[in-house]
Formats: structure tokens, C-alpha cells, sequence
């Protein structure tokens, strides 16, 4: 019952960042590729929105790479995309902070892609068939 939530949340959130994503891009039009760092940003924030999207699916994806990977992938994107968006901002105490929140969040990413989710979640995510 756990995972089905943890998936529907991924499902929830990758609907999120996907329309995120696009709404930006159709509102910015041709003018997003005059700031490359914010295409960049959003880019990584759509790619992160489907894989989460793959994460919540049962598809041919997620049995040859199980869901939470797909997920930390995702949360790893998500939080490479978050200090993009500043950098060029001029605020450099601002970007720090957005840096170390994506660094936490791409850490949490790591964990689930690497170690199953053992440091961040308590347990093994593999141990009940993935």
C-alpha cells in the first residue's frame, strides 16, 4: 500500500512539473531560447516530470528499471534544474541557498538510484520485489 502512494505522488508531481515546464515554454515562446540557463532549467524540470510520470506506470520501463529508480532519477533532475533558474539572478546568497536545497534533493535522488532508498527511506525499496 506504501509504494502504490509513493507512485501516485510521483504521478502526481510529474503531472506537476510537466505542465510547469510547458506552461513556461509556451508562455515564454521563442524568447526562452534568448536565456539558455532557464531553457536548461526547464529542460531538466521536464524530463524530470516524465520520468516520475514513468516512475507511477507500469510499463516495460519500470521492469527493466524499477519505479523508485525512476524516481530518484527524477528528484536527481529536479534538483540539478533549481539553481539554474538564479544563477544569473545576481543574488548570490539566494543562489546558495537554492543550490543547497537542490543538492539535497539530487542527494535523496542518488540514494534512491544507488542504494534503494536505504538512507532516505529506512529500508530497502528492492526488498519487496521493487
Amino acid at each position: 500500500m506504501n509504494e502504490r502512494r509513493n507512485r501516485r505522488l510521483s504521478a502526481v508531481g510529474g503531472v506537476f512539473l510537466l505542465l510547469v515546464a510547458g506552461g513556461a515554454l509556451v508562455l515564454l515562446g521563442s524568447n526562452a531560447f534568448d536565456a539558455p540557463l532557464l531553457l536548461g532549467q526547464l529542460a531538466l524540470m521536464g524530463l524530470a516530470g516524465v520520468f516520475d510520470v514513468v516512475a507511477a506506470t507500469e510499463t516495460g520501463l519500470t521492469d527493466r528499471w524499477a519505479w523508485y529508480r525512476w524516481s530518484g532519477a527524477g528528484n536527481v533532475l529536479l534538483g540539478l534544474s533549481l539553481p539554474l533558474g538564479f544563477a544569473e539572478s545576481g543574488g548570490l546568497l539566494f543562489l546558495l541557498l537554492i543550490g543547497v536545497g537542490g543538492l539535497s534533493l539530487a542527494a535523496m535522488g542518488v540514494d534512491m538510484l544507488a542504494f534503494h532508498g536505504k538512507y532516505t527511506r529506512g529500508e530497502r525499496l528492492d526488498r519487496t520485489g521493487g
